[in-house]
């Protein structure tokens, strides 16, 4: 199947940089992102978003309205409506940003390698300091979301997050835990402009 045919059946991420060749890329019915490939890469990263210091957006993501639609209902359910979520170069504030990550890496896992989460963001007025980051795995059985990693921005990924603050901010992912596809939360007064992730064997 060619590049231009997946692009059609909106198969693929906002920037796909895999372990082989786009020819390569097999997609299971689910349409999960595996892919299968003889050789990975040493450094591959794999990048969401557009990389534009929050301007041009907000950025589009695969799956409407801003994430994949079991993950939306996800967050409904456990008390954030829709109307409380955002995509990337979103700058209002009480909002969520939320992105579906369909990385297409896991087939260059190996117990050598590191998964690292990077993500550039920036503090809204109102109360930043308290914001969280969430990475979840989709499990497409049941489309249940078992979390990868939970953090607050602060201690943990920044020693300050004050109004007008930006920066880069990484995480390690457990491998053993992260399969085709994440999904990404930023709880809530924060903008995030561009998410990488980087894998290093």
């Amino acid at each position: 199947m060619s590049r231009r045919s997946l692009f059609a059946l909106g198969l693929l991420p906002f920037a796909l940089v895999a372990c082989g060749p786009a020819e390569d890329i097999a997609v299971p019915e689910e349409a999960t992102g595996t892919e299968s490939q003889a050789a990975c890469a040493p450094v591959t990263t794999v990048t969401f978003g557009t990389a534009d210091n929050f301007g041009g957006g907000p950025d589009p993501l695969p799956y409407a309205p801003t994430a994949l639609p079991e993950f939306v209902s996800y967050l409904n359910s456990q008390g954030i409506p829709t109307a409380r979520l955002k995509t990337l170069d979103d700058s209002t504030a009480n909002r969520h940003t939320v992105a579906t990550l369909r990385h297409g890496l896991r087939g260059c896992f190996a117990p050598s390698c590191s998964l690292t989460l990077c993500f550039r963001a920036r503090a809204h007025l109102d109360t930043p300091q308290d914001d969280r980051v969430t990475v979840y795995n989709t499990d497409f059985g049941t489309y249940g979301f078992p979390q990868v990693t939970s953090l607050p921005v602060v201690p943990a990924l920044r020693a300050t997050w004050n109004p007008g603050e930006a920066g880069t901010l990484c995480m390690p992912l457990d491998m053993s835990q992260v399969g085709d596809m994440l999904q990404f939360q930023m709880q809530d007064d924060s903008a995030v402009d561009v998410i990488w992730m980087t894998l290093s064997c």
